[in-house]
């Protein structure tokens, strides 16, 4: 393969659609491998969303279902201020 600027127009457009069309075909060999693992942790996700909702820990929307727990002092904030 000689440099672009030693191509035509016609032979730079040749180049870039052969290039395009391996890198289109290299890709679509990734999906297809990785449509597998995918496939799988996305149930793996899917049993894990199920298993937080039927434990009562988030609802049908996954957000928490209960108050929060942890002591004052565990807060982003510190605990809170007392007025005087």
């Amino acid at each position: 393969m000689k440099p672009l600027a030693e191509m035509s127009a016609d032979e730079q457009r040749e180049q870039l659609l052969q290039t395009v069309a391996a890198v289109g075909a290299q890709l679509a060999r990734l999906a297809e491998a990785l449509t597998p693992a995918v496939t799988a942790a996305a149930q793996q996700l899917a049993a894990l969303y199920r298993a937080l909702q039927d434990a009562g820990l988030i609802d049908a929307n996954g957000n928490p279902t209960g108050p929060a727990d942890r002591p004052a002092w565990q807060t982003p904030y510190g605990p809170p201020q007392h007025r005087h």
